[in-house]
């Protein structure tokens, strides 16, 4: 549920006070899209911020499938976690050649830069299978996630018996 997640997410990031926590996207009637989440943060805060994307890149690599994405790329800075399992690196392959033509490679940011100025990074992470998917079957299977949550979502998951068998 929304809650439990938000729960989750304000434990995580409860010690870094470079995250905060939004429900707008629980505010929403009916479906939430990314688009329009971002859309809301930049008129909300008069374009003062310099928003970031954080996504996976297997998410990444369906990013045709999403609402507007042209008009996503453009609106802020993605951020796409690589995984040793992807060869792509860049824009080629994942979007159409004369999007991907819109972006210029800049070896100083090391990232692709729009026609707005934003970027899209492609950042290498220290491989771990975590995924959301990953951490809910171990839960179900009575596996431990110690370490690939931290300890305050991994005692509210056990507290809280999310992904429990039914």
């Amino acid at each position: 549920s929304f809650y439990h997640r938000e729960q989750m997410i304000r434990l995580a990031i409860e010690d870094n006070p470079s995250f905060s926590f939004s429900d707008v996207e629980n505010q929403r009637e009916g479906k939430s899209f990314s688009v329009r989440t971002i859309e809301y943060f930049l008129e909300k805060y008069l374009k003062q911020l310099e928003l970031y994307f954080i996504v996976g890149q297997d998410a990444f690599h369906a990013i045709q499938t999403w609402k507007e994405w042209e008009k996503l790329l453009l609106l802020c800075n993605f951020v796409v976690m690589t995984r040793p399992d992807y060869e792509n690196r860049g824009l080629t392959g994942i979007v159409p050649p004369e999007f991907a033509a819109r972006f210029v490679y800049d070896n100083d940011l090391k990232g692709f830069k729009g026609p707005t100025g934003h970027m899209i990074y492609f950042r290498d992470v220290t491989f771990l299978d975590i995924s959301a998917s990953n951490i809910r079957q171990r839960v179900r299977e009575g596996q431990s996630i110690t370490y690939l949550v931290p300890d305050s979502v991994r005692h509210y998951i056990i507290k809280n018996q999310i992904y429990k068998k039914s």
